[in-house]
């Protein structure tokens, strides 16, 4: 746009504005963005039924998962930030609307004099109740409450943002630590077996059935199955300080519910409807409520192009005595009372408020684009979560089969072995596959629970709902 034309914009919104007597700069509209009907890899429904809809009490249906998760949300750091930044928010927006209604200040002063030359002296007192208020004749202040109350929605939906993450973030942690328990479990049956493996041979070498060799390599076997325990162990215990942190506490041990032979596989769930998310989503909801804002702004920069007409009020009261001279003292009281109104209008800065009208309006524009992308973001996240529980489903049943096969090829390693058909070395091969395929489960089983919380987050699932009834 050319130098010449941006003061016409100007005058031409600023007559139109006139006529129209309404607040300046637009009234805002939601985007149009083209969702899609379906989730990419979920299966095809019209169902708009979604896990997202349960409150999470009556998806994480374990009892220690539910007490850390009401520990986190009490105590976790992130969320209190949260929750006072919603203070703050909440406090600038009333501050905001304030600013519509009238302002009323009292003034008052007293001056004493007494002159060392003189035996005159002089008292003077006086004081004031001033009244203000601007008239909001084309909205700019109403359009600066507008943007703090969408500020202060978007505040509150970063909390749900915030509430969503630390939800989810410790029971991702969790379902980790009960993998991670599992697989201290398997270490430490391998563990023994191998140990009494070892003491065999160790009692046949004596005898002179066994070798050295094979002693050697049992024990190399129950150092290995150690090593890896002291791992896991390592890992245990810095997913306990990180689920401490979550919850707000000092690192230390965290309750569980034991681990069994396997982990319960998460159940199949609707994801229900991609148009939902723009009504569950806290950062869609966040993304749409600083767009709000920025929209707001445009008005309230379209209103600096206006004049305004500040009123004010003061009837004051004084008093004047003097004392000490020949002739007689003048005391008495004088009532003032002063109304005002001015009219302020902008000239020569019509193009540095124009430009700052433009700033707005690319201000939102942005706000436009970062909304259409948490929009889409949010389905890649729902779409990445459904393919990776389908795929991590399909690749446990494949685990299971083959834990079940290596666990009868170490029974007939064994027999084959006593019966003089198979070598130590097939027993030993057949153990370690069967161990390390028992590893691997246990790893897919808390994955696949973590990716079930995942797609619970990724849905936007019920963060609304914080606290569970009594």
């Amino acid at each position: 746009m050319s130098r010449r034309a941006r003061p016409r914009r100007g005058l031409a919104v600023l007559a139109l504005t006139a006529v129209a007597g309404c607040a300046v700069g637009p009234n805002y509209h939601r985007p149009k963005i083209d969702v899609p009907p379906d989730y990419r890899f979920a299966k095809p429904t019209r169902s708009a039924a979604s896990i997202a809809d349960l409150p999470w009490w009556e998806v994480f249906r374990d009892d220690a998962l539910q007490a850390l998760l009401r520990r986190a949300l009490e105590s976790n750091f992130d969320l209190r930030v949260a929750v006072a930044r919603v203070e703050q928010s909440r406090a600038l927006a009333r501050a905001a609307g304030a600013k519509l209604l009238p302002g009323v200040g009292l003034t008052g002063a007293a001056v004493y004099a007494n002159g060392s030359a003189s035996p005159a002296s002089l008292s003077l007192y006086s004081g004031s109740v001033m009244a203000s208020w601007e008239p909001d004749v084309f909205g700019g202040l109403r359009r600066s409450a507008e943007e703090a109350r969408a500020n202060y929605v978007a505040s509150e939906e970063s909390q749900g943002n915030v509430w969503l993450t630390v939800l989810a973030d410790v029971a991702q942690a969790y379902f980790r630590l009960l993998s991670l328990d599992l697989q201290r479990e398997i270490t430490r049956r391998t563990i023994t077996a191998r140990q009494e493996t070892l003491d065999l041979y160790r009692t046949q070498l004596q005898g002179g059935v066994a070798t050295g060799l094979q002693v050697a390599r049992a024990e190399a076997d129950v150092y290995g199955a150690q090593e890896t325990l002291s791992s896991i162990e390592m890992q245990i215990a810095t997913s306990e300080d990180a689920i401490s942190l979550l919850l707000g506490l000092a690192p230390g041990p965290v309750a569980r519910t034991p681990s069994s032979n396997a982990l319960a596989p998460p159940p199949e769930v609707p994801a229900g409807l991609p148009s939902s998310l723009l009504s569950r989503r806290p950062d869609v909801r966040q993304a749409e409520a600083q767009l709000v804002s920025a929209n707001a702004e445009v008005g309230v920069q379209m209103a600096k192009l206006f004049p305004t007409f500040p009123l004010t009020a003061a009837p004051a009261l004084s008093s004047l005595a003097v004392s000490g001279v020949p002739f007689p003292s003048i005391q008495g009281f004088s009532y003032l009372l002063l109304g005002t109104a001015n009219w302020t209008a902008p000239i020569l800065q019509g193009s540095a408020l124009i430009a700052q009208v433009d700033a707005a309006n690319a201000a939102k524009k942005a706000a436009i684009v970062v909304y259409e992308e948490t929009m889409f973001a949010a389905l890649r996240e729902v779409n990445d979560a459904v393919v990776s529980l389908d795929g991590l489903r399909e690749e446990r049943t494949l685990a299971e089969k083959q834990v079940a096969q290596l666990g009868s090829a170490v029974d007939i390693s064994l027999s084959q072995f006593q019966g003089g058909t198979a070598t130590y070395l097939d027993v030993v091969t057949a153990q370690e596959n069967e161990f390390s395929a028992q590893l691997s489960l246990a790893q897919l089983e808390g994955q696949q629970l973590a990716e079930f919380v995942q797609l619970y987050r990724a849905l936007g699932g019920g963060w609304w709902q914080t606290e569970r009834p009594k």
